[in-house]
């Protein structure tokens, strides 16, 4: 991988520094200093790197061990780098310590909210904001942060008003931009949030290891600039699902770009790979390394943007397909696992735990037992690994497939089972994308604020076609969501 030019110089001699630190922390007579000069070189870290925000976050406690006076700031330093970490235990324990020292501290309280926000108690959260609000009324983090928390509450408007006023403090928040543009997408105002979308480029660049900082090495990011006689590549971003909603626009993009003479290039390598391969034109060619030099890169996410699209009419038609092959190979073995002429319903119940909003969007396996009792249905896992909620329902006596250990060739063997599927029940991660990519019939459980793909207080999304939405009309509350579900398998 390319690493950028301006890293280049730097990088081995902190490393070096960084192995020296380490070496005189790990000795048997470390001080409280050797901890703490180890925990503030590791704490300039980006915030996609949360094992280093950990890694820093243990050499600060250790020092804080040994001697709690070594550094003045060092009980702020634990507490801001637990809040990086996402170490909300640790977080609340520094901030009572540092409230009990100074109820008027700012920064405490804005990690407080946070952890606090973590555990869904908004009401407090919301209280503790508006003292920091109160106290330094200037403060943009801390009006950004509130704005989320009247997001997390459904409160949209006041949301969105509290980020603009944020921005109106600091215009060049990349991440109150973002969460804006978010507020507009979700509300339909596609033209105003693709624009401010683009603010994920600038927070993006702090990792050293992603693409796009891979590719600013070498080429401009794209802004819209004639092609002619120029090759563009563009990269998968984000998360499965975004990638997975983004590949729809390739093809209206290659034949633009061909059209002025130009070329486009996709890189990606990963579990997508070959899936998303099957759909690109005869004239985009698929790199996995930077075989083609780029004259400019750009990622999926901004193609809409740079193709005008401001509506999403017309965009919910199936885009991908399965693999042939691979189709009759699960037909076979769908076929073998629901006999009788059950209906065969595919069925995703958490994502991926390390997200954000996982807990949110996820449901508890005990509440889908009775959905999981309806009659003449075949449910089938779809997400691997879940192998000890499967056995606990078998013990319960209720029946679930789990083929996820056949699964060898990445998303092409789970989109082969899901077209031979008659429904598929999924919260909102990747599947759920892949389902209505492929024009499966799709339940989608999501929760009460859910991303901005399903838009606000719709059944239906004009994204996918086969999609249709079921959603919380309260926060934590997914018994009605599960009850409509349960009639809608009842019809099958």
């Amino acid at each position: 991988m390319v690493t950028p030019s301006h890293s280049l110089t730097d990088a081995p001699q902190a490393q070096d520094r960084l192995e020296r630190l380490r070496a005189r922390a790990a000795a048997a007579d470390a001080s409280a200093h050797d901890w703490l000069r180890l925990g503030q070189a590791l704490q300039p870290a980006p915030l996609a790197d949360p094992q280093r925000h950990r890694a820093a976050l243990e050499a600060l406690v250790r020092a804080w061990e040994l001697d709690p006076s070594c550094a003045p700031d060092l009980l702020s330093s634990i507490a801001q780098t637990a809040f990086s970490a996402r170490e909300w235990r640790l977080v609340d324990v520094a901030t009572a310590r540092l409230l009990a020292l100074d109820s008027a501290n700012v920064k405490a309280l804005f990690w407080r909210a946070g952890a606090l926000q973590q555990a869904n108690l908004f009401t407090d959260t919301e209280r503790l904001l508006r003292e920091a609000v109160r106290l330094a009324p200037d403060d943009p983090l801390t009006h950004h942060k509130l704005g989320l928390c009247f997001k997390e509450q459904g409160r949209f408007s006041e949301a969105e008003a509290t980020l603009r006023y944020a921005l109106s403090l600091r215009p060049d928040n990349a991440y109150a931009a973002f969460d804006l543009a978010e507020m507009e997408l979700r509300t339909g105002r596609y033209a105003e949030g693709w624009a401010r979308y683009e603010a994920r480029i600038a927070f993006a660049a702090d990792d050293l290891h992603s693409a796009q900082a891979t590719l600013a090495a070498l080429c401009p990011y794209w802004q819209g600039e004639s092609l002619t006689g120029k090759v563009l590549i563009v990269y998968g971003e984000q998360g499965m699902g975004d990638c997975l909603w983004a590949a729809r626009f390739l093809p209206l993009l290659a034949q633009r770009v061909g059209q002025q003479g130009g070329r486009v290039i996709f890189g990606h390598d990963g579990p997508l790979r070959h899936l998303l391969e099957r759909m690109l034109p005869a004239d985009v060619r698929l790199e996995t390394t930077l075989e083609t030099r780029p004259d400019f890169h750009c990622g999926l996410m901004s193609l809409p943007l740079r193709l005008g699209i401001t509506e999403p009419a017309g965009w919910g038609r199936p885009y991908l397909s399965a693999d042939p092959a691979r189709i009759a190979l699960w037909h076979l073995r769908a076929a073998e696992a629901a006999p009788g002429g059950k209906r065969k319903v595919g069925l995703v119940w958490n994502g991926n735990p390390a997200h954000i909003r996982d807990a949110s969007r996820s449901v508890p396996a005990a509440q889908l037992e009775r959905l999981l009792q309806v009659p003449g249905i075949t449910f089938f896992a779809l997400s691997p690994g879940r192998s000890e909620t499967v056995a606990q329902w078998h013990a319960a006596g209720i029946e679930i497939v789990d083929l996820t250990a056949q699964f060898e060739t990445g998303f092409d063997d789970v989109a082969a089972l899901l077209v031979n599927l008659d429904l598929v029940v999924t919260v909102d991660s990747g599947p759920a994308h892949l389902a209505g990519a492929l024009g499966v019939p799709t339940c989608l459980m999501i929760d009460y604020i859910s991303a901005w793909f399903w838009e606000q207080q719709t059944q239906r999304t004009p994204w996918y076609d086969t999609l249709e939405l079921f959603r919380q009309t309260e926060r934590d509350n997914w018994e009605p969501v599960l009850e409509a579900l349960r009639h809608r398998l009842l019809e099958l």
